[in-house]
């Protein structure tokens, strides 16, 4: 990789205890407000985050861009950038589950990735209240905890999975939804970084989105890629690119089979 994994993922987790962690439990109501609606948080541990993790990953690789989640808020034409051909760009999450964090539940991380010219080239997942940290370099695997993770076994009994849904556009609305519900055992996703994780250890079969923030999932489908998982939109077959998408069906798992098996099941002719 161009710059070190563990390094930053040294830089990541050092920034998180400090800024995030430290304040768990800890938030004061003029450390909390709202962004596009009453459930949509931002706190002080967000801003503060993501400010030190801008002069941190620019100190590392000056000529990537920096293009976080709370920056976007602030100027949405950032995300666009991502559409050009050529570049190198710092994709962050400083806090996400940030709703879980803010009403006391312990689901909640920094999830980062490095896109160079289109390609997916690193992945840095840190799952703060457990202080675990999955790493994947394009080509090179994925590691959670130091540990090598390999391709999962064959899916048995019914399938588990997460579904956000609820900017699904028509006529997938209409189609996907219900055979959603009657085809699987599906519970929210709260927090993107521990979903991706739950799916890279087999903990859960497949997700289903319909509101695609780049950094929410370019780092987990890189993981799920390195263990031969798939990431591909329902409405017109392509795989998973770092742009921001509204409304399409996006279904992701941990392995091909799992993958097409959900895929059958919700497109399948009536």
């Amino acid at each position: 990789m161009i710059i070190d994994p563990e390094r930053v993922a040294g830089v990541i987790a050092e920034i998180a205890e400090e800024e995030i962690a430290s304040r768990f439990g800890k938030l004061a109501d003029a450390d909390v407000d709202t962004k596009s609606g009453p459930n949509d948080f931002v706190t002080q541990a967000d801003l503060q985050a993501e400010r030190q993790l801008e002069r941190a990953l620019s100190g590392l690789y000056p000529a990537a861009a920096f293009i976080g989640e709370e920056s976007v808020v602030a100027n949405p034409e950032l995300v666009k950038r991502l559409e050009e051909p050529s570049g190198a760009f710092w994709i962050v999450d400083p806090l996400d589950g940030t709703r879980n964090f803010v009403q006391g539940r312990e689901e909640f991380g920094t999830i980062v990735a490095l896109v160079v010219n289109g390609e997916i080239r690193g992945g840095w997942i840190y799952a703060i209240p457990d202080q675990g940290m999955a790493i994947a370099e394009k080509g090179e695997g994925v590691t959670w905890r130091g540990e090598r993770l390999g391709e999962l076994a064959p899916a048995t009994g019914a399938f588990k999975g997460y579904r956000a849904i609820g900017n699904m556009a028509e006529p997938w609305k209409t189609t996907l939804i219900p055979r959603l519900k009657q085809e699987f055992v599906t519970e929210p996703v709260h927090c993107s970084a521990y979903g991706y994780l739950n799916l890279v250890q087999g903990l859960r079969d497949f997700a289903l989105y319909s509101r695609v923030h780049p950094w929410d999932h370019v780092a987990g489908v890189l993981m799920l890629t390195e263990i031969d998982g798939k990431a591909e939109y329902l409405d017109d077959g392509r795989a998973y690119t770092p742009h921001a998408t509204q409304g399409r069906p996006l279904l992701v798992a941990g392995t091909h089979e799992r993958w097409e098996h959900v895929e059958q099941k919700l497109t399948a002719a009536p």
